[in-house]
């Protein structure tokens, strides 16, 4: 007689089989397709780069003519519509000013189409920048001591060059000497020389390197890759000159430059930076950085 748990013993692999959940095997996965080579790109060398300095252009500033040298301005300022004014009705203007230091555009003449006149407390020089494109952007001007020596230099920048793919800003420290003469040094672009950081200096630190169908802008330890189609069939040495503009920050005592960098006969086909020192004369890059062309804007309003 069975009890009411037994089974009949034909039946218990059956029972076995079911409690035990066993099935069919399952089909066996496919194999993986083999991986695809990696392609492995061989970057350029990269260097490190050493501060980069060149001595500024010197122009000493000459005594104003009597009689050319405007009276210190009171109330609001237009530094545009004065702009305008000295342009178009050739009268002498208030460009720009820091503490106790005042940017005067002179009438024009046609020996000395632009001239500055620099008040700074009681000393006053006169200097023949550049400081007008047709963009009629007004010089800026600070006041502040930038080499750390215990006095303030005058930091003035002014635009000397715009265009199609032109955007230059010169640079200039005033000096003030204990007989109260004023001096320039100046990252003047258009110097009848040239200027060493431009057209040598800063150009020299860049390299250009084609790897399969890409290329590569070299700065130091730092790549952007470019457009091969944008550059000529020929290498040519990239160069920079045609963009420089600077920022300054006066509290920091800093100033930062922005330039382009060029490729004949593409142009910003990457763009750098810079932080500027200035001491005895001499300016002072260093701190570079290389960035893809898209990184740059335009700084001035």
């Amino acid at each position: 007689m069975m009890g009411p748990l037994s089974l009949p013993l034909a039946l218990l692999p059956l029972v076995l089989l079911t409690l035990s959940g066993c099935s069919a095997p399952a089909p066996a996965r496919p194999e993986p397709p083999p991986e695809e080579p990696v392609e492995i790109l061989a970057l350029p060398e990269t260097r490190h780069l050493e501060p980069l300095s060149a001595p500024g252009i010197v122009t000493e500033g000459r005594e104003p003519e009597e009689g050319r040298e405007p009276a210190t301005p009171m109330g609001a300022r237009d530094y545009h519509g004065n702009m305008m004014r000295w342009a178009y009705d050739n009268e002498a203007a208030l460009l720009a000013e820091a503490p106790d230091a005042y940017f005067y555009a002179l009438p024009q003449t046609e020996e000395r189409p632009e001239t500055a006149l620099i008040r700074w407390g009681t000393s006053a020089a006169e200097f023949d920048w550049l400081f007008s494109t047709p963009r009629m952007y007004p010089p800026e001007m600070y006041r502040f001591d930038l080499d750390g020596d215990g006095e303030d230099e005058l930091v003035v920048l002014c635009c000397s060059g715009s265009g199609t793919g032109v955007s230059v800003w010169d640079l200039h420290v005033v000096e003030k000497h204990e007989d109260g003469t004023l001096t320039d040094y100046s990252t003047f672009r258009y110097a009848e020389d040239g200027n060493p950081l431009w057209d040598d200096g800063l150009p020299s630190l860049l390299g250009l390197e084609r790897i399969g169908d890409r290329a590569f802008l070299i700065l130091g330890r730092e790549l952007a890759e470019v457009d091969p189609a944008a550059l000529p069939e020929e290498d040519r040495r990239p160069f920079t000159g045609s963009t420089i503009q600077f920022e300054v920050f006066p509290e920091e005592r800093r100033i930062r430059f922005w330039g382009g960098v060029d490729v004949v006969p593409a142009s910003y086909v990457a763009d750098l930076s810079a932080d500027v020192a200035y001491r005895d004369g001499v300016f002072t890059l260093s701190n570079f950085h290389l960035y893809g062309n898209t990184f740059f804007e335009e700084r001035r309003p």
